[in-house]
């Protein structure tokens, strides 16, 4: 069953030969894609958060994430690219450190295509070289400040 969903959100690790070769191009519009979704998502996680500067550092990551997305966008079309435009429904979950959790676990399998096709894309496309190398710094700003909301947000974290 984890095979089957894995293949249904991360098509790109599937294939015959158990790695599927992506285009250059066809990576940056999954990268786009996985971008806005999680920036949807943690915009809609945000209107839940249960403190005014929780939801207020998610809006700031959701400006920064629509904000290389656009960026991202322009790379593509200027490779004669085109940006799909797709929807899917954001995680949810029954409480807030859960839905964080889950930004969490989306922003690291964002990180883990980023890395998976970095050679390639910088060896293909020298001229993405610069943005990727913010984008990565970016989104480990994300994952740290993620990391420590989930930690403020853990009923635990305050017991000894």
């Amino acid at each position: 069953m984890c095979k089957k969903l894995e293949a249904f959100f991360l098509p790109e690790r599937s294939a015959d030969d158990g790695a599927r070769h992506l285009e250059p191009v066809a990576v940056l519009q999954l990268v786009h894609q996985r971008i806005l979704q999680l920036a949807n998502q943690i915009e809609s996680h945000a209107e839940l958060a249960p403190y005014p500067h929780v939801a207020e550092r998610l809006r700031q990551i959701v400006d920064e994430k629509r904000d290389s997305a656009n960026r991202l966008k322009e790379i593509i079309e200027d490779l004669h690219g085109s940006i799909r435009e797709g929807s899917q429904l954001p995680a949810i979950g029954k409480n807030h450190w859960q839905r964080l959790i889950r930004d969490l676990e989306d922003q690291r399998v964002l990180e883990d295509l980023l890395s998976r096709y970095e050679f390639t894309l910088t060896r293909q496309l020298p001229g993405v070289t610069a943005f990727l190398r913010e984008l990565e710094r970016m989104h480990e700003a994300h994952t740290r400040s993620l990391t420590q909301l989930i930690a403020l947000a853990d009923p635990q974290a305050n017991q000894t």
